[in-house]
């Protein structure tokens, strides 16, 4: 039963993960890139989408999480006796108040969805939803092994998560908003914005995660022969073919934005990472609940 309520909880995580991705890193988008987006229901619906994804899995993942623990089925995940219990541990104070952000999240969609890009172009509701998404992050970095990282490690972890749901988020935004409305004007600015946020999240990305496996790993032997390792290996390589076809898309942009506003083969590139960075996401999921490769 212990098994069975361990996989949900990895499913509940990936969901959380794909939330909040899609949530943070969609704010970004319309704060920073594409403010007008704010006014088109696609934009709009991907955040919501975001939005039920990170919620629903942060109160699933708590829930699931205290079966895990207690040696319950699933079914039992929502049991008083089972589930008040780990609000005495760091992970269920941890997470309630993850659940209260994403409760108080519901105030940025409103004020997004009754003002559109007025609300997206003012500093109020940049600072609320910059609030809110931050200590989202926040909370997803104060539990699992992140506990056991000195402050330093605390800062690249969360500078990791930001970093991914800035750049993975955008994509999603990019190619599921931004792309299927074929509007010139709209993809020659914010194509090759989006593109120059890219290049920053990767190399950022990058350096975080080579000290983050650095300090979990801690040797080659740890990488190739621990499960962890592995699974870090396997991320590492969908990370490696996430680059090449984000190195493809950004050579488009540069050379074909001026002459056509979309081709088959930019949004098959764009569909190919999306799917790629999906997978990397499953992955960290799983991650959370193997143990470090040290």
């Amino acid at each position: 039963m212990t098994e069975a309520a361990k996989s949900w909880f990895l499913f509940a995580r990936s969901f959380d993960y794909l939330g909040t991705t899609l949530f943070v890193g969609g704010l970004a988008f319309i704060a920073l890139l594409w403010p007008d987006g704010a006014d088109t229901a696609r934009a709009r619906r991907l955040i919501v989408f975001g939005w039920l994804c990170g919620f629903a899995g942060t109160v699933a993942s708590l829930a699931l999480n205290a079966a895990w623990v207690a040696g319950r089925p699933p079914s039992a995940a929502f049991d008083p006796s089972v589930l008040l219990p780990l609000f005495d541990a760091p992970f269920g104070r941890v997470w309630f108040a993850r659940t209260l952000l994403w409760l108080l999240a519901v105030v940025v969609l409103a004020d997004l969805s009754r003002r559109g890009a007025r609300a997206a172009r003012s500093w109020s509701w940049r600072v609320g939803a910059g609030v809110v998404a931050l200590g989202v992050l926040r909370t997803n970095g104060m539990t699992g092994h992140a506990l056991d990282l000195p402050g330093w490690g605390q800062a690249v972890v969360f500078v990791h998560l930001l970093v991914v749901c800035v750049w993975v988020g955008g994509l999603l935004v990019l190619l599921l908003a931004v792309l299927p409305a074929r509007d010139r004007e709209v993809l020659t600015a914010v194509l090759p914005r989006y593109s120059k946020l890219a290049m920053v999240s990767v190399a950022v990305l990058t350096v975080a995660g080579a000290l983050l496996a650095w300090r979990l790993v801690g040797s080659l032997n740890s990488l190739l022969h621990t499960g962890y390792g592995q699974l870090l290996l396997l991320k590492l390589g969908l990370f490696a073919v996430l680059l090449l076809l984000g190195l493809a898309s950004k050579t488009w942009v540069d050379r074909r934005l001026s002459v056509a506003p979309t081709t088959r083969a930019l949004a098959l590139s764009v569909t190919a990472e999306a799917v790629l960075a999906v997978a990397v996401l499953g992955v960290a999921a799983f991650l959370v609940t193997t143990g470090p490769g040290r």
